[in-house]
């Protein structure tokens, strides 16, 4: 069981234009960004240091992501994405997105809950190389 860690690692924010949207955070908030494209998402990640507090994030444009009221796509961290996906359909969920690359920084999937939310995992490249 994990207890020692957050179980939060990730966030992203849907938006339709990204350049909008980036104005939007850096005039609000004094965010600066750094884009890529991953899976064909552009993404423009929030700042993010890796000895700080908290999570990582990004806004994303693509065409599974619209943005809403009723929620943001988070992401929870799995030391093991195949054991983890192995028991999703058998409690009630289902995967959306096998567990793919994302780019150099390890290993991701999708599955929806027991509800129906649309839940990201993420295995740190350092967990997915052991």
């Amino acid at each position: 069981m994990m207890t020692n860690i957050n179980p939060g690692c990730f966030f992203e924010i849907p938006v339709l234009d990204l350049n909008r949207a980036m104005a939007f955070y850096n005039h609000v908030f004094g965010y600066d960004f750094t884009q890529e494209t991953i899976h064909g998402n552009q993404m423009a990640f929030l700042p993010y240091h890796a000895q700080g507090d908290g999570i990582g994030g990004a806004l994303v444009q693509g065409e599974a992501y619209i943005p809403s009221q009723q929620g943001t796509l988070i992401y929870l961290r799995a030391h093991d994405l195949q054991q983890t996906l192995a028991k999703v359909e058998d409690n009630g969920g289902a995967i959306l997105f096998p567990v793919t690359a994302a780019a150099d920084y390890g290993l991701v999937a999708e599955i929806a809950d027991s509800e129906g939310n649309r839940i990201g995992l993420f295995q740190p490249r350092a967990m997915s190389e052991a």
